[in-house]
């Protein structure tokens, strides 16, 4: 089969998010970019019951359910007499997909997300590419293959690049042969639609690299576990040269 030949990947549809849906959703979404931005800071209350009820033309039942989500994911904290405040960020659930996906790439904590989910990945990822390397099956291996393939940082949508870097990197968790590795797809898929816009808009003149996903995939096909791991690695220290620049761009 030829490049040229490949079929299109496509993003899932349902990995990324564990809310309710209908107006609880359309709440706890707005609510939830609202705290990632700082409209809300972190230690004020945001607005009560009364004012969010006609604000997005919901029940208060809706209001309460939303609150309740926002709660459980580590970002409101409400009490008697307290009111509902925003939590400290260190106590937001960072490896929730939705948490992850509220951040924009002017979001006030993008830096440090990306710098710190960079450092988590070296420490998993390139370890899941040796199991790959392993324990793949022959359809994985082709998967994988295929996905660094699809990744042309020069002529893709930028959809479609993340469609084919997140089959990439999920197809690695799932050939691990490990459930609980395989069950971090979610937060990948998150990271990659956070990483793409914010690592662009921070350093444009970094590209993702077509080149290092093929030699990771060229490792998994060729069974070398040692070289798999070395190469993910290599590709993880670009994004961590891009965690560096961002930090000193916005000072």
């Amino acid at each position: 089969m030829t490049e040229h030949s490949l079929t299109a990947f496509a993003l899932p549809e349902g990995v990324l998010s564990s809310l309710p849906s209908g107006s609880v959703k359309v709440v706890v979404d707005e609510l939830g970019r609202r705290i990632a931005d700082q409209v809300y800071p972190v230690g004020e209350t945001i607005p009560m019951e009364s004012e969010l009820i006609p604000l997005f033309g919901v029940s208060r039942t809706v209001v309460r359910e939303a609150i309740k989500v926002l709660t459980a994911k580590g970002m409101l904290r409400t009490a008697r007499r307290y009111g509902t405040r925003v939590c400290a960020f260190e106590n937001w659930h960072l490896l929730d997909p939705d948490v992850i996906r509220w951040h924009g790439p002017n979001s006030p904590m993008s830096s440090r997300i990306y710098a710190e989910s960079t450092e988590m990945r070296c420490i998993f990822e390139p370890q899941a590419a040796g199991l790959a390397a392993i324990n793949a099956t022959d359809e994985q291996r082709q998967t994988i293959l295929l996905a660094a393939r699809h990744i042309r940082p020069d002529d893709a949508q930028p959809d479609q690049m993340i469609a084919a870097d997140f089959a990439f990197h999920a197809t690695i968790l799932d050939a691990t042969g490990n459930i609980m590795l395989s069950q971090l797809q979610g937060l990948i898929l998150a990271l990659l639609q956070f990483s793409y816009p914010t690592g662009a808009s921070a350093v444009p003149d970094e590209k993702v690299s077509r080149r290092n996903h093929i030699a990771v995939a060229e490792c998994i096909m060729a069974r070398d576990a040692e070289g798999a791991r070395d190469k993910m690695q290599a590709m993880l220290n670009q994004n961590q040269i891009v965690a560096e620049k961002m930090v000193l761009r916005r000072g």
